[in-house]
């Protein structure tokens, strides 16, 4: 009977070692302990250079358990993630002054995603990083030259005047410095810059970027300070200025100034009340950093004249008027050209109408502005009703009347307004003259 019982027992411990044999072999087959954990490997870029971007913080999550891993980029911007449970793993990356901008190969702008089945080595898809502006440092560069002359400028502060805690301000020496090396070390972020000189008006550039690398402003115009120029121009004649002595055809006139052949001013003269002849004028708009020019003008009727070659002009004289920059036309010659004047009868001779200029007649012809004689008049003689006077000199670019009066019958003359002698031009400026009854100019 004992040894019954221990066979029995013995059958029993059998059966039950099968059994956990059985559980703990299927179980290292299909379970858990049949799958290896795997590893992540991956890299991080700044996505504006593509440059490898060291010691990021790289978090690694298990999407369906509560296991995370953490790991850092090297300085070539390469992590690794080891010993990860078997499942998917968004990965996210973290490093001050950057952000997460985009990730190759998927649409989430928070994470990358890398999947792992059995113990392989995955690599996930690169991340790429840029630098928050605020965390930048960079570089302003420009090239600062006077609006008027093109000359480019020394002695020159730029200013940044925003944000209220990055006001600060560098001198440079000359323009090329700040267009070659610039202003360096500047915060990133956007900033308002004031760029001033000595005789010139403060220029204001705003929000301007600042980033890793270089801003570049380009060419600068800074307007410079101005000033006036005023003269007297004297002994002109009296068709230039007005009969009536005070108004004055502002289209007759053009003043300039003229530094190193380059014209720095124009189109800004005033021409006063005249008196006697002469006319004060006043030029505006002068650059006080032309350092000297030459006041040229040119009135109806003369050629270009100079009034003054070389008025100098202090560097500490930003602003007033330069008075006394005179001229005395007196022997200055007004362009002249000839003139033909054909005198005619204005009618066919008839027997009961004789021609209004018959032979043998004498008649004067005249040559007016403003009722006076520009020149002396002259006596043609008619020959087959007609004949022809030519005046020499006549004054170019303002209206003249022309006046013809048959001396031998008085009642019959003639005459032409509104002649226009151009200036350009050597050959005769020819009218014609009809003599009629009680005829005149028209």
């Amino acid at each position: 009977m004992g040894s019954d019982y221990r066979h029995t027992h013995m059958r029993w411990l059998l059966f039950v070692g099968l059994t956990l044999s059985s559980f703990l072999f299927t179980g290292c087959e299909k379970g858990s302990l049949g799958v290896k954990n795997g590893t992540v490997q991956g890299y991080v870029y700044e996505f504006l250079t593509n440059k490898p971007v060291a010691d990021v913080l790289i978090s690694g999550k298990h999407a369906t358990q509560n296991i995370s891993m953490m790991a850092t980029t090297g300085a070539d911007g390469k992590y690794t993630l080891n010993n990860l449970e078997p499942g998917s793993w968004d990965i996210v990356p973290s490093k001050p002054g950057y952000f997460f901008l985009v990730a190759s190969e998927t649409e989430s702008a928070q994470k990358v995603t890398a999947t792992i089945q059995n113990g392989e080595t995955t690599t996930a898809p690169i991340i790429r990083m840029i630098k928050n502006i605020a965390f930048m440092k960079g570089t302003l560069k420009g090239y600062p030259v006077d609006a008027v002359t093109g000359n480019p400028l020394s002695n020159f502060t730029v200013k940044q005047t925003s944000p209220d805690e990055q006001i600060k301000s560098k001198m440079f020496e000359s323009a090329t410095d700040f267009k070659e090396g610039g202003w360096t070390g500047l915060e990133g972020g956007s900033h308002d810059y004031q760029i001033s000189a000595d005789n010139y008006q403060p220029t204001i550039v705003q929000a301007i970027k600042i980033t890793n690398g270089v801003t570049d402003l380009g060419l600068i115009k800074m307007a410079p300070m101005t000033l006036s120029i005023s003269g007297t121009l004297r002994n002109l004649p009296g068709y230039v200025i007005g009969q009536d002595q005070t108004q004055i055809d502002s289209g007759n006139w053009s003043f300039w100034a003229e530094a190193s052949g380059k014209v720095v001013a124009t189109n800004s003269a005033t021409v006063g009340e005249s008196f006697k002849g002469t006319v004060v004028y006043t030029l505006n708009g002068v650059p006080v950093t032309a350092g000297q020019v030459s006041v040229k003008c040119k009135i109806r009727g003369y050629d270009l004249t100079v009034i003054n070659p070389a008025v100098s002009i202090s560097a500490q004289r930003p602003s007033g008027t330069i008075a006394g920059i005179d001229c005395d036309f007196a022997n200055i010659e007004p362009i002249r050209r000839d003139l033909r004047v054909v005198v005619q009868s204005g009618n066919k001779p008839e027997p009961d109408n004789p021609s209004a200029f018959l032979e043998g007649e004498v008649a004067r012809v005249y040559v007016r502005q403003g009722g006076q004689d520009v020149v002396p008049y002259v006596d043609v003689v008619g020959h087959n009703h007609m004949a022809e006077a030519t005046f020499s000199g006549l004054p170019t670019g303002y209206p003249l009347e022309v006046l013809v009066v048959n001396l031998s019958r008085g009642y019959i003359s003639g005459g032409k307004s509104s002649v226009l002698l151009q200036e350009n031009g050597d050959s005769q400026y020819t009218v014609q003259v009809l003599l009629t009854v009680g005829g005149g100019p028209g």
